[in-house]
């Protein structure tokens, strides 16, 4: 189905009647229907206008695959003016948002790598506590195993420490020195990989920044570039002569020609046979 269309501020309906947009009839075109499409002057793109709720209109054009809307107001406010404002609005391309998403993905994954680094080494020192608490033990045990106090005629000689225990508490400071070298290298690599990522997401906002102020940079070109067309559509409106008196031009050449009908029969008849 097509969709009926202003052009130039007209509505033209079916039955071949015209009237303005912006006049008592047009208002009442406009509260029958719910949608139409809209071309404005110059080289503006048309787009199609609709109403949503039953109550406001909104301008929607598909650019790139994804509907683009520009809200204009109720059915009081659609008026030319306001149409051809929303279609210099369309064509104005959307402001990326890349790069605030690109920081606050970068802020939640080095918040994700603290938070890992924290648990690590939260865990590594419950067992450290642990391994210092079965270190005690041991010393306990050692002592307990030394035979009590020299005698006023007891030999000099320090007591024997007991094999087994000995063993055992050179395992645990063995023990000990492994998991803290283990949790220092645990700790060294997190650390590498928290820096490298945030290194990574700073270039790719940098990149998505530099994409930013290239795309403004179009964006202010097509808008120069859209202000100097309508200065040159301007100017061109101002230069063009008057229907009337062009007509009266017409007329005034068709008064001076001495060319006959017959004369103008006859040149048309041989255009027709060649």
């Amino acid at each position: 189905m097509t969709l009926p269309s202003v052009k130039q501020g007209l509505i033209e309906t079916e039955d071949g009647k015209v009237f303005e947009l912006d006049s008592p009839k047009g208002s009442v075109w406009l509260e029958s229907l719910g949608s139409f499409r809209f071309e404005p002057r110059g080289n503006g793109k048309a787009y199609t206008v609709r109403k949503e709720a039953d109550i406001y209109w909104y301008g929607c054009r598909k650019v790139a695959g994804k509907v683009r809307k520009k809200y204009i107001g109720k059915s009081s406010e659609v008026t030319v003016a306001k149409l051809e404002e929303v279609a210099e609005a369309l064509e104005i391309p959307l402001k990326p948002q890349t790069s605030k998403v690109a920081e606050q993905v970068a802020e939640q994954v080095a918040e994700q790598v603290a938070e890992q680094v924290a648990e690590v080494a939260e865990d590594r020192l419950t067992v450290l506590e642990l391994q210092v608490a079965n270190l005690q033990k041991a010393v306990e045990a050692l002592q307990e195993a030394l035979p009590g106090k020299l005698g006023v005629g007891d030999s000099l000689e320090l007591p024997k420490v007991d094999s087994e225990v000995a063993e055992k508490l050179q395992n645990e400071l063995g023990n000990l020195q492994t998991e803290n070298e283990k949790i220092k290298a645990e700790y060294d690599a997190l650390l590498e990989s928290s820096t490298h990522i945030t290194n990574k997401l700073r270039q790719e906002v940098q990149a998505l920044r530099s994409q930013v102020e290239t795309e403004r940079a179009d964006r202010e070109e097509v808008e120069a570039e859209l202000s100097e067309l309508k200065q040159k559509s301007a100017a061109a409106r101002e230069n063009l002569p008057e229907a009337a008196n062009l007509l009266n031009q017409l007329k005034a050449k068709r008064k001076k020609s001495t060319v006959s009908l017959a004369d103008v029969g006859l040149i048309l008849e041989m255009i027709g046979k060649d």
